[in-house]
């Protein structure tokens, strides 16, 4: 039986060596999941936490695996992409990465109300409604 190939938004941030994590995280995301795209990276203050600003950027993809094993690959790839615990209980956020979108089941609701992210749906090409 085949897995069914469901679409996948995903919400990428780093608040330390930005550019470096984010590039990292891509060629991570870009490996796993089929078909990555990714919009362009926006500069923003961040949001509950004192630090430096954050660079964020958007990518939209597919995979054949279900939601826990999605979710088990992005806090991989953010372990290889050097995010720490100790460090993020700091505010440093080597990159953090979130699924705002599986199939059709939308999660961080409050992420989807942000104006970078709502920019950046658009920009890609996905609905947010």
């Amino acid at each position: 039986m085949k897995s069914k190939r469901v679409k996948i938004v995903i919400a990428l941030g780093s608040n330390v060596d930005q550019e470096a994590h984010i590039q990292k995280a891509k060629k991570w995301l870009e490996a796993t999941f089929e078909d990555m795209t990714f919009g362009t990276s926006l500069w923003t203050e961040p949001i509950g936490l004192s630090s430096d600003k954050f660079l964020n950027t958007l990518g939209v993809g597919y995979t054949n695996v279900n939601m826990e094993r999605t979710l088990l690959a992005i806090k991989n790839i953010e372990r290889k992409c050097g995010r720490r615990v100790a460090e993020s209980r700091k505010g440093i956020i080597a990159v953090d990465i979130d699924l705002l979108l599986f199939d059709s089941e939308r999660l961080h609701e409050t992420d989807w109300n942000r104006g970078y992210v709502k920019n950046l749906l658009q920009q890609l090409g996905v609905s947010i409604d």
